[in-house]
């Protein structure tokens, strides 16, 4: 791996304490990082422990577990990490982050190779960007040295127009190859998974069409409300946080045709392409709903989302949602994906489920009840996990049918293995060069085109339905799934 000097702008955020520093920490006791590298952050310093390097040694104690922390490594690793304190919009914070730069290039022999990580507010990138090029810190290429690549976090724009200028203001001083738009979901190794499932066994592929697959539904629930993210989820809302980014992006892994490789080019041009096939959503198949006060998982008394930290009164946002989605391609003409997506509600699950069409004639007419659908589960959290549920007959009697899982948990089959947090994936791909799990533009565009019908309906409509916390969601999202006569799969 090249050397090069990994830039974290919002150095002394809450995703760099949780996130970043930790996952780095982890490629760095591995021997995963280069021989030659530093991090230079950029942020106003912590009010709490304004010494960058303790700061560091502070959220890595936090965050990374006792058994994975050794003495040595912590204090090699924090001797790698410095802070520029800066504003992301005073011109002359940059000239001195130049500055700090060329000093480590020259004693780490990092060879003007930059990896600027944007762990910033949407509303800084505009003053991050115009400042970096001012500063001459960007060079031309991703991959010939000195190279230079820039993450950016989500969320990419609030609309498809807005995506669109996000997109420009980059292309200002950089090429699209040295865009690396980052969705953690993606660096999951069950996400990365679902593509290895059906392409590396060929027991799948036959079936994996609208002649055998009745519907498939995505389902992504989190237990939690928005916590003390309210000023940030308020403007987004459930649908943008993660149905355009995190669920479509699933969905296109799900339904994409066989790629010619598993290049980074050859992925994402099958992704585009499902992503381009689908349907905009359609207000007469989408509900939406806001949690209200209820009990959490403990049947501990919660508020509801109008009284939490930063959100308005009056507020109309969405904290959950469910559709039907089209896609319109040979594979999957007339096969339904529904989708849903919420906050406070019974389980954590973040799972893929394809029922399959059910068995044509009914044999076995003794048996208490029908045979189910097979359904072919990929849960991506918190447990990943792959399970085949399949029709048995009871032991003991003669017909009676029971449906039995045939699983397979990671945690379970890989003990050897420590699975990797989807953000040392990431960052160390963008450290190899490798877009594959990354979001290109036209990725962006497409997505942004599907939801934004749906969105612009509802801003038109100030009715919000309200849902118990702790429930699942509106009652409204029965009736959507049942209309066409089935059942979420829970």
């Amino acid at each position: 791996m090249e050397p090069c000097i990994f830039v974290l702008f919002g150095a002394t955020g809450d995703l760099s304490r949780r996130k970043l520093l930790p996952a780095l920490f982890r490629l760095y006791c591995e021997d995963m990082l280069p021989r030659n590298f530093a991090i230079v952050g950029f942020a106003i310093p912590d009010k709490k422990q304004p010494d960058y390097q303790e700061f560091v040694r502070e959220a890595l104690t936090e965050f990374v577990g006792d058994n994975e922390r050794h003495t040595c490594a912590l204090n090699e690793f924090i001797a790698l990490t410095s802070l520029i304190p800066a504003d992301f919009s005073d011109p002359e914070a940059y000239k001195k982050l130049a500055d700090a730069l060329k000093e480590t290039d020259a004693a780490r022999e990092t060879g003007g190779n930059r990896l600027f990580y944007l762990a910033t507010p949407p509303t800084c990138v505009p003053d991050v960007l115009q400042n970096l090029q001012a500063a001459g810190l960007v060079t031309d290429s991703a991959h010939k040295t000195p190279w230079t690549r820039l993450i950016a976090e989500k969320p990419f724009g609030i609309d498809r127009d807005s995506a669109r200028r996000m997109t420009a203001l980059f292309h200002n001083i950089a090429k699209e190859d040295q865009v690396y738009r980052i969705d953690h979901y993606l660096g999951k190794d069950a996400v990365q998974d679902v593509t290895v499932l059906r392409f590396a066994n060929s027991l799948f592929e036959p079936l994996w069409n609208r002649g055998y697959v009745d519907h498939v539904q995505v389902t992504v629930a989190e237990t939690l409300g928005v916590e003390r993210r309210g000023n940030y989820f308020n403007s987004m809302g459930e649908t943008r946080d993660m149905v355009q980014s995190h669920a479509l992006q699933v969905i296109a892994l799900v339904a994409m045709e066989p790629p010619n490789s598993f290049s980074a080019a050859a992925i994402r041009d099958e992704k585009v392409k499902v992503l381009e096939a689908m349907r905009p959503l359609n207000s007469h198949y989408a509900v939406r709903g806001q949690y209200g006060p209820g009990k959490d998982t403990e049947g501990k008394p919660v508020p509801g989302y109008r009284s939490e930290y930063a959100v308005p009164p009056d507020s109309t946002t969405e904290t959950y949602m469910a559709a039907r989605l089209f896609i319109e391609s040979w594979r999957w003409s007339g096969v339904p994906f529904y989708i849903r997506a919420g906050k406070r509600l019974p389980k954590q699950r973040t799972e893929v489920n394809i029922q399959f069409k059910g068995a044509p004639l009914t044999l076995f007419r003794g048996s208490s009840r029908k045979p189910e659908p097979n359904v072919l589960r990929l849960r991506i959290q918190p447990d990943a996990e792959i399970a085949l549920t399949v029709e048995l007959k009871r032991p003991g009697t003669a017909h009676d049918l029971l449906p039995v899982e045939l699983d397979m948990l990671y945690g379970d089959v890989f003990k050897e293995n420590r699975m990797r947090d989807a953000y040392e994936r990431l960052l160390l791909d963008a450290l190899h060069g490798d877009a594959l799990l990354f979001m290109r533009e036209d990725e962006i565009d497409a997505a942004w085109r599907v939801v934004d019908p749906l969105l612009a309906y509802w801003r038109s409509d100030p009715d919000v339905p309200g849902y118990p916390a702790g429930t699942w969601g509106p009652d409204a999202a029965d009736d959507l799934i049942a209309r066409d006569g089935r059942k979420w799969i829970d």
